[in-house]
Formats: C-alpha cells, structure tokens, sequence
C-alpha cells in the first residue's frame, strides 16, 4: 500500500470517527429573537438552533395562536472547534403577530429536548409609526345589493414609505358565492392626510352576489418588505377590516311578464337602426335591422335573448348575437348586439310589433321596461316582381289591339319562355335522379340529424337519472340547436316555449332551480319522463330512403 492511498484511509477513520461523535452528542436547542418589542404590523425573526445530529423537524405548532409563520428555512452545518466535531442545525422564521400585548414564546420541543421560553411585547400598530407609514381603505357600494346586481369594490393603499417585495391580496368572500371582475387597471395619485404626503394605488372591483343572505368581503392585506429612512428594513403586513353585504333575493316579475329575466340595473336601454332606413323598404328586398340592448351595472352574460313577435308579411331571421361588455366610473355595462334579416313580403303597409325587455331599477326599487314601440313600415313594390303581361290601357271602352310587330314580339317571347320552362324541367329530372342516387351512398343531413338527436336524448336522460342539472341544460339547448336548426333557442325559456305542454313544463321547472331565488338540489325524474314528448318531435326518416336501388333499369 503507498503512502496517498494510507492517507486515504486515515482520513476516513478520521471522519467516521468524527460522525460518531457528533452522533453521540446529545441534543441542545436554543431560541433566540431578532428583538423583544414589535409592533402589531410589523414581522420579526424567530431562531432555533439545535447542537447535534437530528433528523426530525421541530413542532413549530404551538405558535399557531399567536403568531403567523411568513417564512421558513433550514440551515445545517458541521463545525469543528478544539478537536471536537458538532453538527448545528438553525430554523428561521419570519413570525407575524395576531395581536397587541405581552406574550412569551412557548419552548420548542425536537428529539426530547426543549428550548427556552421567550418573552416579547407586541405594541399595537400607530398611523404614522415608522416604518409603518402605511394603511389601507376599502369601500363598497351598496352594502344592502340585490342579488346578480353590481357592488362596487374599491380597495386604496396609502404609503409614505418606501416598499419592495409587496404583494396586495384580491378581495375573496365568504358566506356565499360571488363573481369578482377587475375594473381596468391600477390608478396612482398623491395625497395630503394629516399635513403629510402619500401615495396612493387604488385598485377596483365588480362584485355580483351569487345568493342571497349575509356576504363577507374577506379583509385586505398588504405584505411588503418596508424600507425606513434610516435603511431598516422588515416585513411587513397590513389589513383592513372586512366588509359585510346584506343581499337582498331577487323580485318577483309583474303580472304583465310573468316569464321575465331577472335583470337588477341602474339603467337599460334598448335602440335599434336599419341598414337603408324604414322609409326605404322594397317587397322581397331584405335589410339589416340591429338591435342594441345596454345594461349598466350587469355583465354581458346576464343580458337575455330579445323577444320578436311574429307578424304576417314580414319575416326576421336572426344572427348570432355579439356580447361585449364596457368599463367606466359606475363600473360595469353589458352589451348585446343582435342583428336580423328582415324581409317584407308583400308592397304596402305593415306593422313591426314592440320589442320590450323588463328589468328591476335598482335605484328606484321599481321594475321598468325598456321598449322599442311598434312602427310602420311602408313597402314599395318590386319592379322585378310584375306579371310577364301587363295590363293594356283601355281606350273608349275598347281594348287597344297591338302592332302586327309587337304581336310577333310576344309570341316569340311566349316561346322562348315555353322553351326555358322544358329545359329547367329537364334539368331538374336530371338532378333528382343524380341525387336519388346519392343518397344511398352518403347519408343526408335530415338523417345525420336523426340519429345525432337519438344520441343526446340518451344522454340527456343519463343526465336526468344524475340529476346533473347543468349538463341537463347543455344537452337540452344543443338538441333545441340542432332540432330547431332555422331558429336555436339561445335558452331554456325559448326553448320550452317550442315544446308540448309537459316536457315544456319540465324544462321551466329546470330553469327556475337554476337562477330561481331559493334554488334546491334538482330532481331529474320529472324531466326523464317527459322525454318521449322530445322523442315526438324528432321527423322519422322517410321510409323510401331504405328503398334498395332497383337492379336492372
């Protein structure tokens, strides 16, 4: 063995005998803090330091009721002094008090060893205290909403000091459900309080109470590392008080719109224009009409469909509806844009019903309507559509004879129409055996239709046995997309309204569980039962598309 490979092995006894040692240490723990005295808001530094092997953690739990743990690191060394080798372990946490007064640090216990008790005095939190130059305001309007309505949430930050690493929590509530939107972004501003300057991040929210009853807003916090002027720094955190909401349910319809959406607004307005004007109407001659319906205070997925009464000799075959929503200083305003195509049948005067939307005036505790009234329209005739012969003035009670020439015109204009109406038969002969054929190769739309319906009822009744009431409401409008293909109902108020007596029934009962005041667990049955009414309305395939092609011709 050389001389290299004996060191080896020296050192190695060495450092075996070495652990050993350490291993047979016992255990010695010691506590320490950064300083006795903090304020209420301010965060401090908590050390335990154990001499000695270890391999558990320590139960930091007893300081739960006191104090709340920010931050957490271990450290773990080997130190070697007068021959001696000793394994040191240090935690460090960064504890934040949950309240003013004198307290004393419980001893911590790891392997069956204890540290030291510790005494500290918590002072309570000053305004204006340095380095906590810096507190919190909330504000929310109104504090009594209805439910679905809009409640503005303000959060502002003042601070006179500098800050790094700061983290400000969003509002959160409790007691219920709610849908929070942010309102654009940050606003930034210089303020005078007390004769001192501060500035100030303001931050808003939307907040829509899902549920009636007592709401809490959670209380804000705001965690930063705070920089005094002398060049102190600590953690720090600060809250505000939290917020308390009465909702108020939602208003029962008036007599006059027994089915209406609940819509709790400051303000609705519905507007409407053509694309060449009610004054320009021609028979047969589509225009665009767009309806424009605004809500302040509500968002875009709150606005219902537009009801359109039918009339006789206009047709209106709707587009997709385009919803968007703006921000300003009331905060929300929901936007739905529908656009129709919007066709008079027959020259004259026609009427175009109202258009009305109901909604609850949050402000004067009313319901309201917004309305488009009803108008009249004046169609022009169609040059386009007269008859091939027209009507010959009379003169002295007798009929004006043509020219030996115009007569010849006419009759060669009959027969060219003669021979224009044979060859458009032809051609449509043609085609129908073309597409005869077809059909037997690829399945038609009308058949696909069948069979897709088929299969969603089946879901939907898997749905029902579930009693999955959203996914009941899904299947339902995808099979009203797909059945009433020319017209989709967009909800589940449309859509019983397409339906028979007890399957619309049903529908309207799945509908007030889900955005009904006092909603309860669905129970699918009545709605599984009533699924042979949807089978009804599903066409059957015509028998002849299982006709065989004939084999011989």
């Amino acid at each position: 063995m050389n001389g290299f490979c004996l060191l080896r092995v020296l050192v190695s006894i060495a450092i075996t005998f070495a652990v050993s040692l350490a291993i047979s240490q016992d255990i010695s723990l010691q506590a320490s803090i950064d300083r006795p005295s903090v304020r209420e808001n301010e965060s401090f530094s908590f050390v335990l330091r154990a001499s000695g092997q270890v391999r558990e953690e320590p139960d930091f739990t007893v300081l739960d009721s006191m104090f709340e743990i920010l931050q957490r690191s271990r450290n773990t060394q080997i130190q070697m002094s007068g021959g001696q080798t000793a394994q040191v372990t240090e935690w460090l946490l960064q504890l934040m008090p949950k309240g003013a007064g004198t307290f004393v640090l419980p001893p911590i216990s790891l392997a069956g060893a204890l540290s030291s008790p510790i005494d500290i005095e918590v002072l309570p939190s000053l305004p204006g205290d340095v380095p906590g130059d810096i507190f919190l305001e909330l504000q929310a309007s109104p504090l009594t909403p209805y439910v679905q309505s809009q409640v503005i949430y303000s959060l502002r930050l003042f601070r006179s000091v500098r800050t790094g690493r700061s983290t400000l929590t969003p509002p959160a509530v409790n007691g219920g459900e709610a849908l929070i939107e942010r309102l654009g972004g940050d606003r930034e501003y210089q303020v005078v309080r007390n004769g001192r300057n501060f500035s100030v991040l303001e931050r808003r929210y939307a907040i829509f109470p899902q549920s009636s009853g007592l709401l809490t807003i959670e209380p804000a916090t705001f965690e930063a590392v705070v920089i005094a002027p002398s060049g102190f720094s600590s953690v720090q955190r600060f809250r505000a008080e939290p917020l308390e909401l009465t909702v108020k349910p939602a208003i029962q319809p008036p007599a006059a719109f027994p089915n209406a959406s609940w819509l709790p607004a400051s303000n609705v307005t519905l507007s409407e224009r053509w694309s060449l004007g009610t004054g320009a109407f021609t028979a047969g001659i589509p225009q665009t009409r767009t309806l424009v319906l605004e809500a302040e205070g509500l968002l875009e997925t709150q606005l219902p469909e537009l009801r359109l009464d039918q009339t006789d000799g206009i047709k209106q075959y709707a587009d997709m509806p385009e919803l968007s929503r703006e921000t300003d200083e009331k905060g929300l305003k929901a936007v739905r844009v529908e656009r129709l195509a919007v066709i008079a049948q027959a020259p004259g005067e026609l009427e175009l019903p109202a258009v009305e939307v109901p909604w609850w005036n949050i402000q004067e505790q009313s319901w309201h309507v917004a309305r488009l009234e009803a108008s009249i329209l004046f169609v022009a005739p169609n040059s386009e559509q007269g008859n091939v012969a027209t009507a010959l003035p009379v003169l002295n009670g007798e009929e004006e004879r043509p020219a030996s020439g115009s007569a010849e015109q006419f009759w060669q204009a009959i027969s060219g129409a003669i021979a224009a109406i044979w060859l458009a038969t032809l051609v449509f002969w043609w085609q129908s055996r073309h597409q005869k054929k077809r059909k037997y190769l690829y399945p038609s739309n009308e058949v696909l239709g069948y069979e897709s319906s088929r299969r969603i009822l089946r879901r939907l009744r898997r749905a029902c046995n579930d009693n999955h009431a959203g996914r009941a409401r899904e299947l339902l409008l995808e099979w009203g997309g797909l059945q009433f293909s020319q017209s989709p109902p967009k909800n589940l108020g449309t859509l019983a309204e397409m339906l028979p007596e007890n399957a619309s029934c049903s529908v309207r009962d799945l509908e007030r569980n889900l955005y009904g005041p006092g909603a309860e667990q669905w129970e699918g049955a009545g709605l599984c039962a009533n699924l042979s009414q949807l089978n009804a309305t599903i066409p059957a395939v015509s028998a002849s598309r299982e006709e065989l092609l004939p084999l011989y011709k």
